[in-house]
């Protein structure tokens, strides 16, 4: 995976799909942004955020969509991505991936409103010898390793209540993208997404972020 941290913070614009942009090109990548309805916090769920990027990185989706890059934040979803099939257009590929992403929600909902527990990262991690910590970092930097959720400490994560998942929608109806132009823009797209979390405040290093990836 690579790692950024040396680099100063890209700037992040959005914009309306461009007219008369084909979307069906294969040969194309976009930035896209999904974002929670009413940007509620739903993905600090473990379970939620884990059943949403199984259903991102499922053979099924990736059949279809060229993902090269994406990370799951607690109430938005950036991706860098395009289509693999030309008789098939990006927009529809995004509608098909939030409908079945908001059954897992519907699903997931009826079992925190069953239980009413949420499963948050553990407030109790136990850290690593130095040594083994200064082992496993050139791993993790270079994508060679993942850290799971439930050993890492995220900070300023924000509190997510069971009645927040009382509401029937998922995903804001709309969703933002910005066609990536050249190899700069495409650089910068996947900065911020590498240093997204890091921004946030919750991981230290990009590195850190388990709901991170980068494929080619």
């Amino acid at each position: 995976m690579p790692e950024f941290e040396h680099l100063p913070y890209p700037s992040r614009y959005n914009s309306l799909r461009l007219l008369n942009y084909n979307y069906t090109s294969s040969r194309k990548l976009c930035a896209i942004t999904l974002v929670a309805d009413s940007r509620r916090p739903v993905f600090a769920d473990m379970l939620l955020a884990k059943a949403t990027l199984a259903s991102l990185l499922s053979p099924v989706t990736l059949t279809h969509m060229h993902l090269q890059a994406f990370t799951l934040m607690p109430d938005h979803l950036h991706l860098v991505a395009g289509v693999r099939n030309p008789d098939l257009n990006l927009p529809a590929l995004i509608g098909n991936f939030k409908s079945f992403t908001t059954q897992l929600y519907w699903r997931r909902s009826q079992q925190i409103a069953a239980s009413g527990e949420v499963s948050l990262p553990s407030q109790n991690v136990c850290r690593s010898h130095s040594q083994q910590a200064r082992n496993l970092l050139p791993a993790l930097i270079e994508g060679r390793a993942t850290l799971r959720p439930e050993i890492i400490e995220f900070r300023n994560w924000p509190a997510v209540r069971p009645a927040m998942f009382l509401r029937k929608h998922l995903w804001q109806p709309k969703f933002f993208d910005h066609i990536i132009r050249n190899d700069q823009d495409l650089r910068e797209n996947l900065e911020y997404i590498a240093m997204n979390s890091v921004r946030a405040g919750y991981v230290s290093r990009s590195c850190f972020y388990p709901y991170t990836g980068f494929m080619g």
